[in-house]
């Protein structure tokens, strides 16, 4: 008997019109808050998207500023080589002329 007074009572509610009134804007509200909700997960989506890729593309560009500094490093190298090289190696010929010489 108990179940059938929660559904007259239940029916009751559902019958009056301020009751439907209310229904139907706590439905809108629902509606609304499931199109904010679902918007939400969208854009954290894309943003996780966006976060892999920005990740994916930090990495090449550590992985490149790496490559950079290495070619650098090698390029300062071969300049300092080019330019004092000349002289160190007439340096050498002169040091070893004079300790064959004297010594």
């Amino acid at each position: 008997m108990d179940f059938d007074s929660f559904i007259a009572k239940t029916r009751a509610t559902y019958a009056d019109a301020r009751a439907a009134q209310n229904l139907d804007k706590l439905n809108d509200e629902l509606r609304d808050v499931t199109k904010v909700m679902t918007k939400n997960i969208e854009d954290l989506l894309y943003r996780g998207d966006s976060l892999e890729r920005m990740g994916e593309i930090s990495s090449r560009l550590r992985d490149d500023s790496k490559k950079y500094r290495r070619a650098a490093v090698r390029i300062n190298w071969e300049l300092l080589l080019k330019q004092y090289g000349p002289f160190a190696g007439l340096g050498l010929v002169v040091l070893l002329f004079v300790y064959l010489r004297f010594f």
